[in-house]
């Protein structure tokens, strides 16, 4: 048996004006494409400059990749070269290392000093004395007042180093300037037993002055 079915107002409305939904209109989305392009320019150029840099600073600083190498040598042939083959070229190798550490900004690599400032050690009086007495002096407790340094007046003060640098390291010290060749001096070189005799027998003192080092014989 059939039954009717009777809708209200607002259902019969509803039904009448329900459509379907209208379709999308535009182009579809283009497929993903595999492909290639070109490396900007810039890019290139930057990578290059970085390569190069970092290719200057290990061969600066890199020692070849040795693990027995390190700045500021820059092979193994230079780090053996350097290792002292006696008592005496050990003590002659301390001594360079604490005069580029400590000295060389005044006295200079070549020794020649600076003109006006500082007197040069190459060729000094005051360095190659057949005795160490005057050096050792100088170095442990300073100098002030005029002195004269092949010829040439000066009126420099030097400050003392005796609290800086133990007994071993003055007479290395010593021993590295007296020595060296490149600058014309061949003195002879320095035994720590006599740095340590001097400490001792002068103390705690003022700077010298120049007359009071003169009075010190050359041979002592």
């Amino acid at each position: 048996m059939l039954r009717r079915v009777r809708l209200l107002p607002s259902q019969l409305m509803k039904s009448k004006s329900s459509k379907p939904p209208a379709p999308l209109i535009g182009p579809e989305p283009a497929e993903p494409q595999v492909g290639r392009s070109a490396i900007p320019l810039w890019l290139v150029m930057a990578v290059g400059v970085l390569f190069y840099l970092g290719s200057m600073y290990l061969e600066q600083t890199g020692g070849g990749f040795h693990a027995e190498v390190f700045e500021p040598h820059r092979s193994i042939k230079v780090v053996r070269d350097l290792q002292p083959k006696d008592e005496g070229g050990r003590l002659i190798a301390l001594g360079k290392a604490k005069y580029e550490q400590t000295c060389q900004l005044c006295h200079q690599a070549t020794g020649l000093g600076v003109v006006g400032q500082f007197p040069p050690l190459a060729g000094s009086e005051w360095v190659t004395t057949p005795g160490i007495a005057r050096l050792t002096r100088i170095i442990l407790h300073g100098v002030s007042g005029p002195i004269e340094v092949k010829g040439v007046k000066w009126e420099a003060a030097m400050p003392p180093f005796g609290s800086a640098f133990t007994d071993e390291e003055i007479a290395a010290i010593m021993a590295y300037i007296r020595t060296q060749k490149d600058w014309g001096n061949s003195a002879s070189s320095v035994k720590v037993e006599d740095v340590a005799a001097i400490r001792k027998a002068t103390g705690d003192r003022a700077p010298w002055t120049a007359d009071e080092l003169l009075k010190i014989p050359e041979s002592e």
